[in-house]
């Protein structure tokens, strides 16, 4: 076997190897510096004056594009990398008294140990402390990248719409069967054997494909953030106080998340070596998922198990941050609502008076409009709290009272070390007559 290449194309062969390994390992780790950078955050370093932060720009700008242009280069030179080190390692093994099979296997064993630690853990290792200067070294080979895939994008167009096509289609014939088969749950429940706790669970399950993300999130107003500067010992008592296992962590603001601690990794860390209880959260960060809020929650919680992830931020259209959603906020839309130890059971409307009902300030205006038998046409809030705040001009204050749509509202009272508004009085103003 050996006499089938000379030593200098056994050399080149190598050679071509190394360097593609090198290069894919240094892509790889320009992809993870570039998702560990968000868009404000990019936006302070050119303002501070950041050398190549402009060319950080499109590529946070534009992920997809960004992570397809460096996807599509790691695997070509991979490709490379495993062709030509594979044939130089069969032709330099020739010598060995081995059968073809046994050299083939050595061969793509070293060949798979090399790529694991070159492409998967080094790049790791090296951007964990230092994502911002790799992402900046990276910036104009990503650039380049990004403008030479725009090569294909005949074949990217003709294939998104097909996608597109492909999927509006199944979507129109799911929506279609979910319809029916809601109509078969209504006629099948009609006897008095069929519960009406089944009924709704029917019902609940075939009507999750509909749903969108931002109408089961918690919104950013409700969020329970730390910033990156705080340290694991603070971070462990807002575990504590709020109940969570995975809390958002933030630069500047709520729109610049840069990752998620979970309890468990910073209680780790704390019961190998106590002395880290002043090191700072942004050191014990897993990576962000996020999610646009108009996708359904039928896909996110199957890209949840995909991604064995529990939890995601959900992005607006402009990409600030709308709101968190979990796996268990999918959850509940299935089974309805879960609660354990640490949760607060939010009150249910209550009937204090005929016709005036105490219900919570997040209480959906749809549910509003079913309650009092009113038609709300206010699309900029969500809910009564909100719709009280419109009212009245201002965030209201115990005492405060206002009317809209023929609804009389009163903030009665305000809960939490920030005093946000709690449970509003409600009833339905009737319209005067003339005689």
């Amino acid at each position: 076997m050996s006499e089938s290449f000379g030593s200098a194309p056994v050399a080149v062969l190598l050679a071509a190897a190394i360097a593609a390994i090198v290069v894919t390992g240094l892509l790889s780790a320009v992809e993870l510096s570039l998702a560990n950078l968000s868009r404000a955050y990019v936006e302070d370093l050119v303002e501070e004056g950041r050398p190549r932060a402009n060319k950080l720009v499109p590529l946070v700008e534009y992920p997809e594009r960004t992570n397809l242009s460096l996807r599509g280069a790691r695997v070509t030179l991979q490709t490379v990398a495993i062709v030509g080190a594979t044939i130089a390692l069969v032709d330099l093994l020739g010598d060995v008294n081995m059968s073809w099979w046994g050299t083939f296997l050595i061969a793509t064993i070293a060949i798979g140990i090399v790529e694991f630690f070159a492409v998967s853990v080094l790049p790791v290792l090296w951007v964990k402390r230092n994502y911002v200067a790799v992402a900046s070294a990276g910036a104009g080979i990503a650039a380049f990248l990004v403008r030479l895939s725009h090569i294909f994008d005949p074949l990217i167009r003709t294939n998104g719409r097909r996608e597109r096509r492909t999927n509006e289609e199944a979507q129109d014939a799911r929506l279609a069967v979910a319809d029916d088969l809601r109509e078969i749950v209504d006629e099948v429940g009609e006897p008095e054997d069929f519960d009406d706790e089944d009924k709704e669970m029917l019902r609940s399950v075939f009507e999750f494909g509909q749903t969108l993300v931002r109408e089961v999130m918690v919104p950013r107003t409700a969020m329970v953030v730390i910033d990156a500067d705080k340290s694991l010992d603070k971070a462990v008592r807002l575990f504590v106080r709020s109940g969570f296992s995975r809390i958002p962590v933030i630069e500047d603001d709520i729109d610049d998340v840069i990752g998620i601690v979970y309890f468990k990794d910073v209680i780790r860390r704390l019961t190998d070596d106590p002395a880290q209880k002043d090191v700072p959260v942004r050191n014990a960060l897993r990576q962000a998922a996020f999610v646009p809020e108009m996708v359904r929650v039928d896909d996110e919680l199957r890209a949840m198990q995909t991604e064995n992830t529990h939890l995601a931020l959900v992005v607006d259209e402009y990409g600030g941050i709308a709101g968190l959603v979990t796996m268990e906020d999918l959850l509940e839309e299935l089974v309805g609502e879960v609660t354990d130890e640490h949760d607060h059971r939010e009150m249910e409307p209550e009937e204090i008076e005929p016709g005036r009902w105490r219900v919570p300030a997040r209480f959906g205006l749809g549910d509003l409009e079913e309650l009092l038998d009113v038609e709300i046409d206010q699309e900029t809030v969500d809910s009564v709290g909100g719709l009280l705040t419109w009212a009245v001009g201002r965030v209201p204050v115990a005492g405060a009272t206002g009317e809209a749509f023929g609804v009389r509202m009163e903030a009665e009272y305000h809960v939490g070390r920030r005093h946000e508004l709690g449970t509003v009085l409600v009833e339905k103003v009737e319209e005067e007559r003339d005689d």
